[in-house]
């Protein structure tokens, strides 16, 4: 109207701000907010200059928090490569080894495998109920497994058929595993018969483990091997021992962790019978179990290969432990459960 003196602006000069809120001029005529209204401290500016404010405000923390996820991410990324690259490292070296050591254990089966082979078909019932190629691996495993020891004969003639037969129990223990050789033990001892720790004189051992090695009484052994239902045998049972000895005292990898994750769930499902057998209540288990929980350990093994559809029948969830810790079954014709984990290469 010609007596407002107002400040009009053009259409093509406006603001998106200035399109989208209007001042009420007193005359009753609607016009659009000049910028220069900000400064003037009218209560429409301020709210409108608060709104942007905090618009601004809220913009910037979300921006910073996208920000700070874009960090986040990058280094968890960052962290995961750096992780598989570092196990590329430490693994391609142990492959490369790995495979040096198969190469070998062949060549050494090329020349001697028949021999082996009825050796263990003869002692070792275990062996004898595997497919061919099962025999195929379990020679190879059973040559790298005898290459990778020393061993020591006391009051008796070496014989070539001993580390075999000695070796052979190892790897039925560990058929199932990717780790076999036992890296922590570099020498086992073969004693003639029963004998006598120093220190000791009261207790007369068939085989025992300790830091020094794995001690085995050759002729317990092989009564062991001979009489397959009983379930005695001191060559598993040492090795039961052994292998345990080996994931928690040895040089430690992604397999031993979960080994050992899995004895412990073990231990902890069988406690209750070991408990039980510590109170006095008949077993099907030997007795020698209720020793220590280490001993049930053992003999659950000794009973596992030697009296296997009983064990499964009377104790399933434990027989059913055993099979995932060992990650094989006796029962089945192939005995590997988990292909990848055995590492079927060889």
């Amino acid at each position: 109207m010609p007596q407002d003196t107002v400040y009009i602006i053009p259409k093509w000069l406006r603001t998106p701000l200035e399109k989208e809120h209007l001042y009420i001029h007193p005359s009753g005529d609607s016009i659009y907010l000049p910028d220069s209204f900000f400064g003037t401290g009218g209560y429409e500016g301020w709210v409108i200059a608060e709104q942007i404010r905090k618009q601004n405000e809220i913009q910037y923390k979300k921006e910073q928090s996208d920000f700070s996820w874009v960090i986040f991410l990058v280094l968890l990324i960052t962290g995961v490569v750096l992780a598989v690259l570092t196990n590329l490292v430490e693994a391609i070296p142990e492959w490369i080894e790995r495979r040096k050591r198969i190469k070998k254990a062949k060549v050494l089966i090329d020349e001697r495998g028949i021999q082996y082979h009825n050796w263990l078909i003869s002692y070792n019932p275990y062996y004898a109920s595997l497919t061919e190629a099962g025999k195929e691996r379990f020679l190879i495993r059973t040559a790298a497994f005898m290459q990778s020891k020393v061993f020591r004969y006391h009051a008796m003639i070496p014989e070539e058929y001993i580390p075999v037969l000695i070796s052979g129990a190892a790897v039925q223990i560990t058929f199932g595993l990717r780790n076999f050789l036992m890296d922590y033990f570099s020498v086992i001892h073969i004693i003639k018969g029963e004998y006598r720790i120093p220190g000791n004189d009261e207790d007369i051992y068939h085989g025992h483990v300790s830091r020094r090695g794995i001690h085995v009484a050759w002729n317990h052994f092989l009564y062991g091997f001979g009489d397959y239902k009983d379930c005695i045998n001191v060559g598993l049972h040492e090795m039961a021992h052994a292998v345990s000895y080996d994931a928690f005292l040895g040089a430690e990898d992604l397999h031993d962790a979960r080994f050992k994750r899995r004895l412990e769930e073990f231990r902890k499902l069988g406690r209750p019978v070991f408990r039980a057998m510590r109170a006095g209540d008949s077993h099907l288990l030997d007795n020698y179990a209720a020793t220590n929980i280490d001993e049930f350990w053992a003999v659950c093994v000794e009973t596992f290969f030697e009296n296997t559809e009983e064990f499964k029948r009377t104790m399933p969830d434990l027989y059913h432990s055993i099979t995932c810790l060992l990650n094989q079954d006796p029962l089945d014709l192939e005995k590997i459960i988990n292909k990848k984990l055995a590492w079927l290469a060889i």
